[in-house]
């Protein structure tokens, strides 16, 4: 089979001459389905050269129409054979064929308008130019006090909620000592990773009037409203995007000042640690925990993970360095406390979206795989650098009181 993909403006043409049957109908959908993780959510096919369709090559356009569904795109089918008409009239799937060209498709030879920012691969949108978030009263762990009963606050996040930090869902004081790990909050809805190298993360979807709590050993939590959506995707210069350089573009948008952010994007690669013995179990308060003992504490990643998945990060970048905001890089003049829960790919609508839905869209899909603490490795030599996305969107918002991070 041969398909030959063409940009019509926001549409897709793709012409697919020869057989789609059980021996091309893998390849097809794996054409596709990359143009769609690429960002492509406007696909029509021209299948005036497809000569043959068999149930193999219809289950792959069933795979293909239901991505695009996932992110509310289109997909029809033009110029239909006379075998390929028959086939999907017969079979029930005659709502893909289409009268002709969409009204709106630019002709042949124009390509998609650049971005209206004129920054390549960047969209900015503002939603709300006086939005702002506060800050609540952070709770501070230090590693590697000894941690108390009363250093453990118990917080209920609503829908308006972002939060990352250390804690446990455990409903008792004696369950949760055991079970401090790192979590993360996205509009109400917790990801949290058990201590514990080979256990699954869990959460909590805040559903109906459930509104999910966590005990707290450590947490940086903002509530309000997001001002400013940052679209980004990848340029023939610039593959992916490192959080620094993501970083830079909240504080371009917020005029410098402290912000709040989360992140949802194709993982290029993560880099940070995550606790796999509770600090519950500490006995008395250490000054440092060295190597290689820290390894009984904390896994760190031994190469960059996670590719292709997809992730959501919880962040706030400011410019002083504090007890919940460490400087991230040497070579940066911000510091910042990030954490990422991973979870399967599903790709992103285009355009202007919604935090709410998107998170319902992540909480409401695959199991998450992972949730980590981001951190900088740079190391000479044999440093894995930083964490880095392919594409994604970007929510942020300047912080109204982060003198309470110092």
């Amino acid at each position: 089979m041969k398909i030959d993909c063409r940009q019509r403006g926001k549409y897709l043409l793709i012409k697919a001459e020869g057989r789609l049957d059980a021996s091309w109908a893998e390849y097809f959908a794996d054409t596709l389905l990359l143009q769609i993780r690429q960002g492509q959510h406007h696909l029509i096919l021209d299948a005036a050269g497809t000569i043959f369709l068999s149930s193999a090559g219809i289950r792959a356009l069933l795979q293909v129409f239901r991505e695009l569904k996932a992110v509310e795109g289109d997909f029809r089918i033009v110029n239909p054979s006379a075998f390929v008409e028959q086939t999907l009239n017969t079979s029930g799937f005659q709502m893909w064929l289409g009268r002709g060209m969409p009204e709106d498709m630019p002709a042949d030879g124009a390509g998609e308008e650049p971005a209206a920012t004129g920054q390549a691969g960047i969209q900015r949108y503002r939603l709300n130019e006086k939005a702002a978030l506060a800050v609540s009263e952070p709770v501070c762990w230090r590693p590697w006090r000894k941690v108390g009963k009363d250093r453990v606050k118990t917080l209920t996040f609503d829908r308006n909620a972002c939060c990352l930090g250390i804690g446990s869902a455990a409903a008792t004081d004696k369950e949760a000592e055991d079970l401090f790990g790192e979590f993360l909050v996205v509009a109400g809805n917790v990801v949290y990773q058990p201590p514990d190298e080979q256990a699954p993360p869990d959460y909590l979807i805040a559903e109906n009037r459930f509104l999910p709590r966590m005990q707290c050993i450590q947490a940086l939590s903002w509530t309000g409203e997001m001002g400013h959506l940052i679209r980004f995707a990848p340029t023939d210069t610039r593959p992916f995007y490192t959080v620094s350089a993501l970083i830079k573009l909240v504080l371009e948008q917020t005029g410098g000042r402290p912000a709040g952010f989360v992140i949802a994007g194709e993982i290029e690669g993560l880099v940070g640690a995550a606790l796999i013995r509770s600090p519950g179990h500490i006995q008395e308060d250490i000054e440092t925990i060295s190597f290689p003992e820290i390894r009984k504490w904390l896994t760190f990643c031994g190469e960059r993970s996670f590719a292709h998945q997809q992730a959501l990060l919880v962040g706030v970048v400011t410019a002083a360095v504090g007890p919940l905001t460490p400087e991230m890089s040497a070579s940066s003049d911000w510091a910042a406390h990030i954490h990422a829960a991973v979870f399967p790919y599903q790709p992103l609508p285009n355009g202007r979206i919604d935090l709410p839905a998107i998170t319902e869209k992540f909480f409401n899909g695959p199991s998450p795989l992972a949730v980590i603490h981001l951190t900088d490795d740079n190391r000479p030599a044999i440093g894995l650098g930083e964490s880095a996305l392919i594409r994604g969107a970007c929510w942020c918002g300047p912080l109204n009181n982060p003198e309470v991070l110092s």
